[in-house]
């Protein structure tokens, strides 16, 4: 509890003794520190004149572990810290129900509490005898004025190497920015829940949109924030969980568990492909539709072949076929699946005026293929947009949906899903005879002049 000590146990007149006389309680004397430094300097004279002298390393390695052993910050297991703690506030902008009452605490008054030069005053000689990192805390650091002044001195003094903060997150999106630029080097954000009902009802305060949004502008702005939570009996989580341990050797660290999620490693956190490697290799089949509302104007240009850019059903059709092959370029954690058949077919329904597109993917494989005849529809439908928006831009792509899917461990067939267009017969070879011919008609070289309005399709 090191960080109340500082917090609240110090007192003005403690703080404002003579740094011997302060040390002089909990640590040696200044006359020992002196001596150490003169001994440090003369084995650093010594290795200079003659570096190949190891018995001067060997000697000088035993006067550092002295050193350390006599520190005030070895404890009585022979540990040396190097990490401080300082609480700047009792007060807080919450009152979480594991930590304080709802009516609040009584608070320390304010001349019984650290200023800020004697803040900075502390860290110096805690500093100087060894300490590397120091967190700030409270309370709710943020709710002191002065936080970017106190973060920029102590970032100012030698040999520290890191300054950082413990924050419930409110006031990030106001002042990350200023404490980046005061030189804040870590950042904590203390979150129990990731539902905003369950937040107000432990913090008894509305905010949780505004924390996600101080922690998205940590991440932007190059912070690797961590995230703790308190694990409540009454209040089970439900999402990824902090498991927080406090090591009194290398001060407080945390160890996140990411079990619950598929796509995430359970020990770094950072995105990874699910391993398919123990997976049983059969018959993988998926079928996905979307539909483009393109108005009566384009749908009887399409129908006459009359586009300037070209047949609108043709390469829309190519265009989801490449799309197919390219899926696992294109979507980060998919695998890359050689695919046996990729059957696309696209047709003009002209009572409707809409293009409808269903696409057919096939595999012997370990993982399905889903994400595959979803993404040939989806580029399809874009090609769509893209041959025929210089008409017009009220165009509109919807109904981009899986149909079925089999194979896998998990089945899927979507109910009430009318439109079966003859996919395995739609070759050249098996054309059926009573199927209307294609007609090719040439291109138009007149300018198109459309005030079409436009009717919205509801999904």
């Amino acid at each position: 509890m090191m960080h109340r000590l500082l917090g609240t146990a110090f007192r003005r007149e403690i703080a404002a003794q003579d740094s011997s006389k302060l040390w002089g309680k909990i640590g040696p004397s200044s006359s020992c520190r002196v001596h150490t430094a003169e001994t440090a300097l003369l084995s650093q004279n010594t290795d200079h004149k003659n570096d190949k002298n190891n018995a001067a390393n060997q000697a000088d390695r035993k006067q550092t572990t002295s050193n350390e052993v006599s520190s005030p910050l070895t404890d009585t297991f022979g540990r040396f810290h190097t990490y401080l703690r300082i609480s700047l506030t009792e007060r807080c902008n919450l009152r979480c129900k594991y930590c304080m009452p709802a009516e609040g605490v009584q608070l320390t008054q304010k001349d019984k509490l650290l200023t800020s030069e004697e803040v900075i005053r502390l860290a110096n000689l805690f500093v100087a005898e060894g300490v590397r990192k120091i967190r700030l805390t409270g309370g709710e650091p943020t709710v002191r004025k002065d936080l970017p002044e106190i973060v920029s001195q102590l970032k100012a003094i030698p040999n520290l190497d890191s300054v950082g903060i413990t924050t419930n997150g409110l006031m990030l999106t106001r002042q990350l920015v200023g404490l980046q630029r005061a030189g804040l080097d870590a950042l904590n954000v203390s979150l129990d829940t990731l539902k905003v009902a369950r937040y107000e009802q432990i913090t008894r305060r509305k905010g949780w949109e505004r924390v996600i949004a101080g922690i998205d502008l940590a991440s932007q702005l190059g912070y690797r924030p961590k995230v703790n939570c308190v694990l409540m009996k009454a209040l089970p989580s439900t999402f990824v969980q902090t498991h927080r341990t406090d090591s009194l050797a290398h001060g407080a660290g945390s160890r996140r568990y990411y079990s619950s999620l598929s796509h995430v490693d359970e020990h770094t956190g950072r995105a990874t492909m699910v391993d398919v490697d123990d997976k049983v290799s059969t018959k993988r089949v998926a079928k996905a539709q979307a539909t483009v509302y393109v108005g009566p104007t384009i749908a009887a240009l399409i129908e006459n072949n009359e586009l300037k850019k070209g047949d609108v059903l043709s390469i829309s059709q190519m265009a989801a076929i490449v799309a197919a092959k390219k899926t696992s370029d294109l979507i980060p954690l998919c695998h890359n699946i050689p695919l046996s058949s990729i059957k696309v077919e696209t047709s003009l329904n002209s009572s409707t005026n809409e293009v409808q597109i269903l696409a057919k993917v096939k595999c012997d494989g370990k993982t399905g293929v889903e994400m595959e005849a979803l993404t040939a529809v989806s580029i399809a439908a874009l090609t769509v947009y893209d041959m025929c928006k210089a008409v017009s831009h009220e165009i509109l792509i919807k109904n981009i949906m899986l149909v079925e899917k089999t194979g896998g461990k998990s089945e899927f067939y979507r109910k009430q899903f009318h439109h079966e267009p003859a996919l395995e017969s739609r070759t050249s070879s098996t054309r059926q005879t009573e199927e209307l011919p294609i007609i090719t008609r040439p291109y138009r070289t007149d300018p198109i002049v459309t005030n079409e309005p436009f009717v919205p399709m509801y999904i």
